[in-house]
């Protein structure tokens, strides 16, 4: 694995920039409270499409998202992503969701790229 480089850093401070005026931190609070629901089906029945909480999830797994196309492009870092974020725990909390909108919709692209991050972290 290589070492990160200055740009690697650029990258992932415009990507925490933007983390944070997309409300991550309140997103984050919500998917490690005890008010999250991990069965996504559940989920489905206690936070309906539209609703705060809903949107929080889609806000965590879009960012991660976001973060891991960059990785997946080359355009970013994986150990400087290990370093700074805990991306597998983070999809471990959150899988659930993610692959049930991934199934609800019928879209196998939906968060696969956070996904494979998060497997590459773990191994």
């Amino acid at each position: 694995m290589s070492a990160p480089t200055y740009e690697d850093a650029n990258v992932m401070l415009q990507l925490s920039r933007w983390a944070a005026q997309v409300g991550l931190e309140d997103a984050s609070t919500f998917i490690w409270s005890d008010n999250f629901e991990e069965d996504y089906e559940a989920f489905k029945k206690k936070y309906p499409w539209g609703s705060q909480e809903q949107m929080y999830a889609t806000r965590v797994c879009t960012v991660f998202e976001t973060m891991a196309a960059l990785w997946v492009n080359g355009l970013l870092n994986q150990k400087l992503i290990s370093d700074w974020s805990a991306v597998d725990m983070v999809w471990d909390r959150i899988k659930n969701y993610a692959l049930g909108v991934r199934e609800q919709t019928g879209n196998p692209k939906i968060y696969e790229h956070f996904e494979a991050l998060a497997k590459a972290i773990a191994a």
